[in-house]
């Protein structure tokens, strides 16, 4: 079965391209299975939120804010939105009130749809911004079921509530998408706005259009050699997660199991009890799978699975060879590369012959289609395998700028600076890291991920952050932020030595090891360079303190007291 391309993106997300049962359930609730939505009552739910969002007056281009955790109405409410002319922003309801300030402040949004433990932030910030307070829509547990209950019985009107409660938008019929007429303006109107991961300071909003979410969704399309089922317990106001969570579902008839986040036992019992297929993952997720104990039988509840694609951050070819480890001999675990501008450029997927077709774990992947890249090295576009350049990249999935920035972000010939060191071996490609968080050591580069992931093989280091520092001979080496596993007793000689054991020389740990709490991260896993700078800036200004009490200490020492927050 298929269709025209449709240039709108909630048309195209309601056309399905295959043959399956209407009454299979899509979108599925893993923790309780019983709330949710086959295809005929998602329809009707999408059309009936569109209707509800042009009855309170919604006009082109006005943004909604979806302010929740992971829930089975959410791709609902994301194609309503865009299908009555709005434009989608997600994000994280475990903000604190800054960084919801920061967001609210930057998108403006026109409505703003959260939970009950949101929402007394979400009201403060709200009336900072002169937001009326019923252009905050409630959506708690209660109201998702009733929210359920009204697309199985389809009934035509919910039950009476008040304007602050996403169930007002229910009683107002039905209404199709706002279509898109021609390619032209389908790439050049907004239909979602991103976060960046705001790892070096505070996020911006990628600006996505219609054709840009289309054009990312036909890269990471393909027909794997299983039958797909999905579990999605990574936040989908991320793009990464939403790119398998909105369109996917109703197009192939794969249905879709979501987790409000991942928790490893429920994550276990969830892959095991539905019989899961397909899942995606951050490293830091690979890691607690790998360090699961017996008890919790990962390997035996992992089995069903077939593909893992991980992302979001680095990891290392251990790693990823030990996570395969645990999986079932026809299962393949990939990584895969994107970003909040792109979307997903680089993938292993599932090869046709199983693991006999399988690249290197410790690469990214190839190029996936409707991409092109280049890497350059000063002025000179790099042509030899092995020889490492900034990677820029160019398809018709990019975002169209940052919201509220009149700078381009692609040059005269439509390529676009990732900000990361690569090189390709064999058709794969390998990232060395950022660029601006690459450390130079006599000229060296030195990647701080791959220390990183050296550090993290030692089982008495729970989690790490490497950064350059300078030194007071005016040279720069790395430096290691250590959290000690749980019980574990290693001090920082013992983690310099580690590193000196493993890696070349001008490798070293030479700016230091101190011990933390914590290392600042994301939620995608991805580590916050900005706050770790502010940390180690509060450390270099106690140790400059000490110095003048003439307070000496040896090579690390545990800094608890001075970085955590």
């Amino acid at each position: 079965m298929s269709t025209p391309l449709s240039h709108d993106v909630v048309t195209f997300a309601l056309e399905a391209q295959a043959e399956y049962d209407p009454c299979e359930p899509l979108f599925i609730d893993g923790h309780e299975p019983s709330r949710s939505l086959n295809a005929p009552q998602f329809r009707f739910l999408v059309h009936s939120l569109i209707a509800g969002f042009k009855a309170h007056a919604m006009q082109p281009g006005d943004c909604v804010l979806i302010h929740t955790g992971n829930n089975v109405l959410y791709t609902a409410l994301f194609l309503a939105i865009i299908g009555a002319g709005g434009v989608y922003m997600g994000s994280n309801p475990h903000s604190q009130r800054h960084e919801l300030d920061h967001v609210v402040g930057l998108t403006q949004p026109k409505w703003i749809i959260t939970e009950s433990q949101a929402l007394p932030t979400v009201i403060t910030v709200a009336d900072k911004h002169r937001l009326p307070v019923d252009h905050v829509l409630l959506l708690d547990d209660t109201t998702i079921a009733e929210t359920i209950r009204f697309a199985h019985t389809q009934s035509p009107t919910p039950h009476k509530t008040d304007n602050t409660n996403l169930l007002s938008l229910l009683s107002h019929g039905t209404s199709p998408p706002l279509l898109i007429p021609d390619a032209a303006s389908a790439a050049s109107t907004p239909a979602a706005l991103y976060s960046t991961s705001g790892t070096t300071g505070l996020p911006k909003a990628a600006v996505l259009s219609h054709a840009s979410l289309i054009a990312q969704h036909a890269s990471i399309t393909y027909c794997p050699s299983y039958r797909v089922t999905r579990l999605m317990s990574l936040p989908i106001f991320h793009l990464f997660s939403s790119l398998w969570t909105h369109l996917f579902p109703l197009r192939y008839g794969h249905p879709l199991y979501i987790l409000r986040e991942f928790q490893l036992p429920l994550f276990l019992s969830t892959v095991h009890r539905h019989k899961i297929s397909e899942t995606y993952l951050v490293p830091a997720m690979v890691h607690m799978l790998n360090q699961a104990p017996d008890s919790l039988e990962p390997k035996s509840k992992l089995a069903s699975l077939r593909y893992i694609g991980v992302a979001g951050a680095p990891i290392d070819r251990a790693s990823m060879t030990a996570f395969q480890d645990l999986l079932h001999p026809d299962a393949c675990a990939g990584q895969v590369w994107g970003m909040t501008e792109c979307g997903v450029v680089f993938q292993h997927r599932y090869p046709s012959q199983g693991r006999l077709g399988q690249g290197d774990l410790g690469s990214i992947g190839p190029v996936t289609p409707g991409w092109e890249t280049k890497l350059v090295s000063g002025a000179s576009r790099v042509e030899t395998d092995e020889v490492s350049g900034q990677l820029y990249v160019r398809g018709a999935g990019l975002f169209t700028g940052y919201l509220g920035r009149s700078e381009m972000m692609v040059d005269d010939e439509g390529w676009f600076d990732t900000g990361d060191v690569a090189y390709v071996k064999n058709g794969e490609y390998f990232i060395v890291g950022r660029n601006k968080e690459l450390i130079k050591v006599r000229g060296y580069q030195v990647s701080p991920a791959e220390l990183e992931a050296v550090l993290l093989q030692d089982t008495r280091i729970a989690d790490v952050a490497v950064m350059g520092v300078r030194l007071p001979d005016g040279s720069e080496a790395p430096r290691a932020y250590v959290v000690r596993a749980a019980g574990a007793k290693i001090p920082s000689e013992q983690v310099y030595s580690f590193v000196r054991q493993r890696l070349a020389g001008y490798k070293a740990l030479d700016g230091g090891v101190f011990f933390v709490d914590r290392i600042p991260r994301t939620v995608s896993g991805k580590i916050q360079r900005g706050k770790l700078a502010s940390m180690n800036e509060r450390r270099d200004a106690l140790a400059g303190l000490l110095e003048r009490f003439r307070v000496k200490g040896p090579v690390g020492g545990n800094a608890r007291a001075s970085v955590v927050a």
